[in-house]
């Protein structure tokens, strides 16, 4: 299997989470790739890809690039960015889905795209430091989703450890408040608005958690619209009166199937919170191995 038929099998198979990352890497090359022939002539390009795509902060550019809200997030401005942003990602991408399961992935790191790029808005058109350059401020990067899902890892398993080469094994809640801190700071520091979409991405992921223990999943609503629109391109199965008459002839079997179904899942639900309990009064190294293979599949079932 060469490096392309991989790359296609990993999008086509691959989780969210490698699928997010693969988009962004593919978007990053496709633009410096079209920027690159003008810069070596020594023009400007007729079509600035980055402004286009770009979060515009006054509400006049918005309002001429709507889409800036969503296409922002996929868009970076050099190697370095697009690397620690998608290393992020998939550090702490792999705790959250196999804390709470892989489609619990991109909902997080859309809508902490969407509320840091609000937050970055509203910011700049409120503080009066910013009203000399709102007018031209714009926003790019991938950075507001990963510090959602960076807090969400850190919220629901704070004690999870991360190894590092120097230091040895550190705790993902003391990680994400040096990121959250970082960004406290260096908004007065210059890239303001990059600091401030962080923090309200990391906001985000913090309340997602919160009110996924809480019985609420944000991610219901995103599936439910997504959902919506897949199924308008969906072509209508033929068989549908075929099915509905097994349905009816089967349906005591289906309800008793369904009855099991529903306990199997209630008590699968039951083992992993009780998992997810002793992860966060300890870490995930004190889990058992039979806990932790409990946890794969759970993973791999989602």
């Amino acid at each position: 299997m060469n490096i392309w038929q991989d790359i296609k099998w990993q999008y086509r198979y691959g989780s969210d989470l490698i699928k997010l990352i693969l988009i962004n890497i593919a978007i990053f090359v496709i633009v410096n790739l079209i920027n690159l022939p003008f810069m070596l002539m020594a023009k400007n390009t007729p079509f600035d890809l980055v402004s286009f795509f770009s979060l515009y902060a006054s509400p006049y550019n918005i309002l001429r690039h709507p889409w800036g809200i969503f296409t922002y997030m996929f868009l970076h401005e050099g190697f370095w960015h697009i690397l620690w942003n998608m290393l992020g990602l998939y550090w702490f991408g792999q705790i959250v889905q196999d804390m709470i399961g892989k489609p619990k992935i991109l909902p997080l790191y859309i809508f902490g795209g969407i509320f840091g790029g609000l937050l970055y808005v509203l910011s700049y058109n409120i503080f009066p430091v910013f009203n000399n350059v709102v007018g031209a401020a714009t926003c790019i990067g991938a950075s507001a989703g990963v510090m959602a899902i960076v807090l969400a890892a850190a919220t629901i398993a704070p004690n999870f450890e991360l190894g590092f080469a120097i230091i040895g094994p550190v705790k993902i809640k003391w990680i994400a408040l040096v990121y959250v801190v970082l960004d406290l700071i260096n908004i007065q520091n210059g890239n303001a608005g990059g600091h401030i979409a962080h923090l309200g991405g990391a906001l985000f992921g913090f309340i997602f958690i919160k009110q996924l223990q809480n019985g609420m999943d944000f991610s219901k609503p995103f599936y439910a619209v997504t959902d919506f629109f897949s199924n308008l391109f969906k072509k209508k199965s033929k068989l549908k009166v075929e099915y509905k008459k097994e349905y009816v002839y089967t349906s005591e079997k289906t309800t008793k199937t369904n009855t099991a179904q529903q306990k199997e899942t209630a008590s699968k639900q039951e083992k992993l919170d009780a998992i997810l309990d002793k992860i966060n009064r300890s870490s995930y190294e004190s889990l058992s191995k039979e806990e932790k293979e409990f946890l794969f599949k759970i993973s791999q079932e989602d």
